[in-house]
C-alpha cells in the first residue's frame, strides 16, 4: 500500500545546458588559436558552407612563386617575347584568375587598407613614365603590369583566406620550391656553393627562400605554436643557408632572428634548451674553426673585385647624366644594367634594390619606395602580437638584404614577402583580421529553443 502526502511529487528539474564561456579576444589574430570545435583558426576561417581544404590556396601560391623565380641564370627581360617569358606570363595570369575566383567564391575575409595599393600604383605609374622617357614604353609597361598582377593576386588571397593561412602557405611554398631546387642541384656543392638544379636557382635565391621559411618557423617556436618536427626543421634551414655561401643573406638573417627572439615572452622547454645549446655551438664555430672565416673570405681576391664592381655601378647611378624626365622618373623597370665609363666593360649590373629604384624610377620613385618601407615599418611596430615579431623580422631580413641585392620592388619572391607584410600590417587589415579570429573563437551555440532560452536568461 502506498502512502499519499496530498500533493503530487514534482518531477526532477532539468539542469539547463551550460554555455561555454567565450574565449578572450586574440591579439591581432593569433595563428593556430584553438576554437571551441578543437580546430585552429587556420582551418576554421572558411565561411559556412565552404570547404576548408587548403589545396586551392597552395596551388595559387605555387603559381605565384613559379612565375617570379628565375628560370634561367643571367637572363633579364628587356622587351623580347620568347617561350619562357610567355609561359611565365600565362602562369601569373592563371594565379591572378584563381586568386580572384577564390576571393569571390569564399567571400571577403578581410577588409584591406588602401596604403599599399596607393603607394604601389604611384611607383608603377612613375616607372612607366620613366620608360616612356627612355624609349622603352612597352617593356616597362609589361613589367609594371606583372608587378600589379602579383600584388592584386596577394590581395585577393588575403581577402579569401585571411592572414593566418596565406602568410604561412606562401612561405612554405617558397621552402618547397627551394627543396626541389636543392634536391636536383645537390651536386653543385662540389663547387663550394649550393645551387639549384630544377629550377636553376642561384645560391642567393635559395638562401632567401630558406631564410624566409626559417623566420616563420622560429616565430612559431617563439609563439609556442610549433610542432615537434619544426625545431629540427629550423636547424636544417639554417644549415642550407650556410651551404649556399650567401654572406649578405646569412648576415641579415642572423639580425632578423635576433629581432624575433628578443620579443619572445616565454619559451617552451625544447626551444629554450636548443637556444642554450646554440650559444656554445656558435661560439665554437666562430672561435675554434675556420668556417666563418672561409665564408667571409670566399672568393679570395674576387671579393675586392665584386665590391669594386658594385661601387662602380653605384657611382655611375649617382652621377648618371640624364634628361629631366629620366632624372625624376627614371628609365623604366627594364633597366637592370647601367652604362659605366673608364672600364674595359660597357655596362654593370645593378646589385642594390635602392640604386635600382633610383635608376629605374628616378628621384620620385625612390621617394615613393622610401615612404613605402617607412610606413610599413611603422605599421609593423604598431601591430599587436603575435604578428609583430614576424613582421619586424621579415622586414629586417628583406630591407637590409635589399641594400646589396636587387629585386625588392620588382616581380620577385622578395617583393611577394614585402607586399604580404605591407598588406597585412595595415590598420584596416589588422582590425578586420582581429574581428575574424574573434568570431571564429566564439563557441557555436545550439539553436534549440532550450538553449536560446538559457542564453536569454
Amino acid at each position: 500500500m502506498s502512502t499519499t502526502t496530498g500533493r503530487h511529487a514534482a518531477p526532477p528539474r532539468e539542469r539547463p545546458p551550460t554555455v561555454a564561456p567565450r574565449p578572450p579576444r586574440a591579439e591581432g589574430g593569433a595563428p593556430g588559436l584553438q576554437t571551441s570545435a578543437g580546430r585552429s583558426t587556420e582551418e576554421s576561417d572558411a565561411p559556412d558552407g565552404q570547404p576548408s581544404s587548403g589545396w586551392p590556396l597552395y596551388l595559387c601560391c605555387i603559381l605565384l612563386v613559379a612565375c617570379t623565380i628565375p628560370w634561367r641564370r643571367g637572363t633579364y627581360f628587356s622587351g623580347g617575347l620568347d617561350p619562357v617569358v610567355a609561359l611565365k606570363g600565362l602562369i601569373g595570369a592563371a594565379g591572378l584568375a584563381l586568386s580572384f575566383y577564390l576571393s569571390r567564391d569564399r567571400g571577403s575575409q578581410l577588409r584591406l587598407g588602401a596604403r599599399t595599393i596607393a603607394l604601389a600604383t604611384s611607383y608603377l605609374v612613375i616607372s612607366v613614365i620613366g620608360g616612356w622617357a627612355a624609349g622603352t614604353t612597352l617593356p616597362s609597361l609589361v613589367i609594371a603590369v606583372r608587378v600589379a598582377m602579383l600584388l592584386a593576386s596577394l590581395a585577393f588571397l588575403l581577402q579569401a583566406f585571411g592572414i593566418a593561412r596565406v602568410v604561412p602557405a606562401m612561405l612554405r611554398t617558397m621552402g618547397l620550391l627551394a627543396a626541389l631546387a636543392i634536391a636536383t642541384g645537390i651536386g653543385t656543392l662540389a663547387s663550394g656553393r649550393l645551387q639549384g638544379g630544377i629550377p636553376p636557382l642561384a645560391p642567393n635565391e635559395i638562401a632567401f627562400l630558406c631564410g624566409a621559411l626559417l623566420l616563420l618557423t622560429v616565430h612559431r617556436i617563439v609563439e609556442r605554436e610549433a610542432t615537434r618536427g619544426e625545431l629540427p626543421l629550423a636547424a636544417l634551414l639554417a644549415a642550407l643557408v650556410w651551404l649556399t655561401g650567401s654572406r649578405t643573406t646569412a648576415a641579415t638573417l642572423a639580425v632578423a632572428l635576433v629581432v624575433i627572439i628578443i620579443q619572445a615572452r616565454r619559451f617552451s622547454v625544447p626551444a629554450f634548451l636548443a637556444l642554450v645549446a646554440a650559444v656554445p655551438a656558435v661560439a665554437y664555430a666562430v672561435l675554434a674553426t675556420s668556417a666563418v672565416t672561409d665564408m667571409l673570405l670566399r672568393g679570395g681576391s674576387q671579393n675586392v673585385t665584386t665590391l669594386s664592381s658594385r661601387t662602380i655601378a653605384w657611382q655611375a647611378a649617382l652621377t648618371m647624366d640624364t634628361s629631366t624626365y629620366q632624372r625624376w622618373f627614371g628609365g623604366g623597370l627594364t633597366m637592370k644594367h647601367i652604362p659605366v665609363g673608364g672600364q674595359y666593360w660597357q655596362t654593370q649590373l645593378l646589385d642594390s634594390s635602392w640604386v635600382s629604384g633610383l635608376v629605374q624610377t628616378g628621384i620620385l620613385g625612390l621617394a615613393v619606395i622610401g615612404l613605402w618601407v617607412l610606413t610599413t615599418t611603422v605599421a609593423a611596430l604598431r601591430t599587436p602580437r603575435p604578428w609583430r615579431p614576424l613582421w619586424l623580422g621579415l622586414l629586417v631580413f628583406i630591407v637590409f638584404r635589399s641594400l646589396l641585392e636587387s629585386g625588392l620592388f620588382d616581380a620577385s619572391t622578395s617583393f611577394i614577402v614585402f607586399a604580404l607584410v605591407s598588406l597585412a600590417s595595415e590598420h584596416s587589415t589588422r582590425v578586420s583580421g582581429a574581428e575574424e579570429v574573434d568570431a571564429a573563437a566564439q563557441p557555436r551555440r545550439e539553436t534549440s529553443p532550450s538553449s536560446l532560452a538559457t542564453a536569454d536568461r
